[in-house]
């Protein structure tokens, strides 16, 4: 790959595969939004993203499951799986019965819309594997496929990719091998494993470096960083408040404006020198670089057009709905950033 970083490719690649899944999850199945609260016609479960099917409902069984025995699936911990259990039974995906003061053996269900959401997901990376075969060629995803199998992907990593924000990967806790050979799958688990290998030696992570560090190059209006970095504007502000805190960014003026001080410049610097390492250390198989050339560029927005009446199709998700379909490599995330709710409404 001649300048495009490598996790960057494999991030883009990443997050257009899930972004095409759910367009067609929201095609396919019964679901409500934001923009659906005063409708009485819509009914379903809460929409949520890829990321919770793979490390959530796909490990729920017909009978159910432990708490505990989900978390291990999903390489959560304790405090974690409370929060998302909390999330996918008020959503209307499942169901849990407390059986005791200890909160791993409280057995979780899902309901009838759950094991609907399931078996809907369920089928769906193939589908759109076998569209990108179409519109890349076949040759082009098993040179995918083969490359990402030469790269030293760290053993135990979730089936999805978890819920990180800005945190850096190496406290992820290690999740029960399975066998899931997907192609989302196999994408999210080479990027943490980039990612556990920089974030061990960086001063930020790298979810901080791709997202932020990476397009805040001076004086930058805080409203201008979601579209340039292709996540959200929450996840914008959380991230720009962090660098204000540690002293490596400052805030000013209306509209407001975020700047690197001498310590974040630095920090930049180094961890724009580490990400170089890491691409070097990484760049094992020339039939991964090979394949994201063609995979990553203009043809990927062939797939991402969202529904005419899907959340991405309107306001206030529409500018970045368009962007990315006039530039994706420009304007998708170089990072997943995976919210509270699974990916939605973010880039991923």
């Amino acid at each position: 790959m001649a300048e495009r970083s490598l996790v960057t490719a494999l991030s883009q690649a990443f997050v257009a595969f899930t972004i095409e899944v759910d367009n067609e999850f929201e095609m396919r199945m019964p679901h409500r939004t934001a923009a659906d609260r005063h409708d009485p016609s819509k009914h379903g479960p809460w929409m949520t993203s890829l990321t919770y099917y793979s490390n959530y409902l796909r490990h729920i069984p017909d009978d159910g499951c432990t708490a505990r025995e989900l978390a291990r699936s999903a390489g959560d911990h304790a405090a974690a799986i409370a929060s998302r259990l909390a999330e996918i039974t008020r959503w209307g995906y499942a169901r849990v019965q407390q059986t005791g003061s200890d909160r791993g053996e409280w057995i979780v269900r899902l309901s009838s819309t759950g094991t609907l959401a399931r078996d809907t997901w369920a089928p769906l990376e193939s589908v759109v594997e076998d569209r990108w075969r179409l519109r890349f060629g076949s040759d082009t995803i098993d040179a995918l496929r083969t490359g990402l199998a030469a790269t030293p992907i760290d053993a135990g990593l979730p089936a999805g990719f978890p819920i990180l924000g800005w945190d850096r990967v190496r406290e992820l806790r290690p999740a029960e091998p399975r066998s899931t050979n997907g192609l989302s799958t196999l994408l999210a688990q080479a990027i943490l494993s980039m990612a556990r290998d920089f974030d061990h030696q960086s001063p930020l992570s790298l979810s901080t470096t791709q997202n932020l560090i990476r397009v805040v190059e001076g004086p930058v209006a805080v409203r201008d960083l979601p579209l340039r970095a292709g996540i959200s504007k929450e996840a914008v502000a959380i991230g720009v408040g962090r660098l204000v805190r540690s002293g490596l960014a400052t805030e000013s003026g209306s509209p407001k404006t975020v700047t690197l001080t001498a310590r974040g410049r630095a920090a930049a610097r180094s961890s724009l020198e580490q990400r170089q390492e890491l691409d070097e250390r990484w760049a094992v198989s020339p039939e991964l670089g090979g394949a994201l050339d063609v995979i990553v560029g203009p043809r990927l927005a062939e797939g991402l057009e969202p529904p005419p009446d899907g959340w991405r199709a309107n306001p206030p998700y529409l500018a970045q709905s368009r962007a990315t379909l006039t530039d994706p490599e420009a304007a998708l995330p170089a990072f997943p950033m995976v919210s509270h709710r699974g990916g939605y409404p973010d880039g991923s």
